[in-house]
């Protein structure tokens, strides 16, 4: 019974989330436009209206249960479900892979940093990764870009049209929420280091290593996995400079378009992208939905009570 309640206020949760993005997207932003004086200057002004923020709603979830479709896009021909299905995918493997090499290199480097403490080393461990954390993802990406251009300029990480476009920014998305796994790893490892039983594990002449492998790693994956959710949001907030910097037409660069489309209404109507806008927005919630649901089943397995 508490797995099913569990599980149910995570679906209550993104539910909520979910409909606050609806409800964003739908937000009516349409401006008036007026001519004043005899210079015929013109005036814009905004003036929130209900009425047409539920008739804005409405008419989306009409069109939706009548075409069976998030809606058209700027492209005449392709609905938001074509896009999403072109572009979403060469997401998903950015995604997963930066986010298993985010956990895995991220616990690693949090044992480096828990065995540097204390030591001549220390500035390789926790400094460093301090040090790091401190440097903004957009920066390394402008930089690493930079650098290949000036010393390998026949050598592009940029674009999608080769099959190994997906590596750099792959490993570019994993190393801010590598660095955060690191510091909850060895946050971990340094609290369990104080507690009776370790100082015990010792005391009865086991190395260090051993005490780590067969004491300590249970309670520090146990803590890893309570912010598998977290580290999901953060891969994913990455994902967005990054595809947009170095041009990688997944998911997160067509939101971008789509944003800066649906901001610009043409003059003679026209599609907006506010369904592909929603449709990109639940692909990216559902990946943190199952990684929360996946944090949640580790920690059961680990930690019954």
């Amino acid at each position: 019974m508490g797995v099913v309640k569990e599980f149910g206020k995570i679906f209550a949760i993104y539910l909520c989330v979910f409909l606050c993005v609806f409800l964003f997207v739908l937000f009516p932003r349409e401006p008036s436009i007026e001519m004043d004086g005899k210079a015929m200057t013109v005036v814009y002004s905004y003036h929130f209206n209900l009425k047409e923020y539920a008739t804005n709603v409405g008419t989306f979830l009409k069109n939706v249960y009548e075409n069976k479709s998030l809606g058209g896009t700027k492209f005449a021909t392709l609905s938001a479900e074509d896009e999403i299905a072109k572009f979403f995918p060469r997401s998903l493997k950015i995604i997963l892979i930066g986010y298993i090499l985010s956990i895995v290199f991220g616990v690693l480097k949090g044992i480096l940093d828990y065995r540097f403490t204390n030591t001549k080393k220390s500035f390789l461990g926790s400094g460093a990764t301090w040090f790091l954390s401190g440097v903004p993802d957009f920066f390394i990406t402008i930089c690493l870009s930079y650098f290949i251009l000036l010393y390998i300029p026949d050598f592009s990480i940029m674009g999608t049209e080769a099959w190994w476009k997906f590596i750099a920014p792959s490993i570019l998305i994993s190393i801010a929420p590598m660095l955060y796994v690191a510091r909850i790893t060895s946050v971990s490892l340094l609290t369990q280091d104080r507690e009776p039983y370790i100082q015990v594990a010792f005391a009865k002449g086991f190395t260090k290593n051993r005490v780590l492998l067969n004491h300590m790693m249970r309670s520090c994956f146990i803590t890893v996995s309570s912010h598998l959710q977290s580290i999901m949001v953060f891969v994913l907030s990455n994902l967005l400079v990054v595809e947009y910097l170095l041009g990688y037409q997944g998911a997160a660069y067509r939101l971008f378009t789509a944003i800066g489309y649906t901001n610009f209404i043409p003059p003679g109507g026209g599609a907006d992208e506010r369904g592909l806008i929603i449709g990109i927005c639940i692909s990216f919630l559902m990946m943190v939905m199952v990684a929360h649901i996946i944090s949640q089943v580790i920690k059961m397995r680990l930690d019954p009570k």
